[in-house]
């Protein structure tokens, strides 16, 4: 009888314990911010933008540009992704993702002038060869204006693999490969 007992104040100790933590936190919290709180500033992007993302000093900021100008509250940010989607004349929805920036990616807003960021298209894609012995690879890097990786699906999911055409000059060889993923 006496075990039930300290079983029953020791289950007792621990709710008051959560419930007194629950308190402290609850009254030490941080006061919400409300939007009109906020300040915020202007970044000029490609109209072919669709989508893009920045991280700041309080987290990652998404923005839905509207004809290429989006909000950002003023502060420091590194350009996290951008997206620009197109659809073909089959119907199929073509999208570029650039991300993995360097430190050519760091903007700042301001509430006074528009930030312009240089992003989005041209992408420039190019076959990266190399000979080990007898036996040649070939790997296929596409990039955007800032070294960022661009990834390309269609209609959500990677398109069928590129091939490679590989002809010398006076035509005794010419033979096409198909690229590979993985």
């Amino acid at each position: 009888m006496q075990n039930k007992s300290i079983v029953w104040v020791a289950l007792g100790l621990i709710i008051f314990g959560l419930l007194a933590v629950s308190m402290y936190r609850m009254k030490n919290a941080p006061t919400a911010i409300s939007d009109k709180d906020v300040v915020y500033g202007s970044v000029g992007l490609p109209e072919t933008i669709s989508q893009f993302a920045a991280d700041g000093e309080n987290g990652i900021v998404n923005v839905e540009p509207d004809k290429g100008i989006g909000q950002l509250p003023v502060g420091e940010y590194t350009t996290r992704l951008w997206r620009a989607e197109r659809e073909d004349d089959q119907g199929n929805t073509w999208t570029l993702t650039g991300q993995s920036f360097g430190d050519q990616s760091l903007f700042e807003i301001n509430d006074t002038d528009q930030t312009k960021l240089d992003i989005g298209e041209p992408i420039i894609a190019t076959v990266d060869a190399r000979k080990s012995g007898s036996m040649y690879s070939f790997n296929q890097i596409i990039k955007g204006r800032l070294d960022e990786y661009i990834e390309l699906t269609c209609n959500g999911a990677r398109p069928q693999a590129p091939r490679l055409n590989i002809k010398n000059s006076d035509g005794t060889y010419d033979r096409t490969f198909s690229f590979e993923y993985g």
